[in-house]
């Protein structure tokens, strides 16, 4: 077990070796009954091109297709 310590910030300060042990970055806070937990989330980046190229390359092109979409549904 570990006492860590909040920073003026209110951030948690987290041992390396922790951390390594975890392998996360991201985590889910929840409250139970005697304090918090801290729950690991997968990090959606490492899933980044998993399935092929990316369709769109920024956020102007998701909006054209938006639009091209919602004419043919006009129509």
């Amino acid at each position: 077990m570990e006492i860590v310590e909040v920073d003026g910030f209110g951030r948690i300060y987290l041992p390396a070796e922790i951390r390594k042990r975890i392998g996360a970055r991201r985590f889910r806070v929840k409250i139970v009954d005697n304090g918090i937990l801290l729950e690991p989330v997968d990090d959606v980046d490492k899933y980044y091109g998993s399935y092929g190229p990316p369709r769109y390359k920024s956020l102007e092109d998701i909006e054209e297709a938006i639009r091209d979409v919602s004419q043919v549904d006009l129509r």
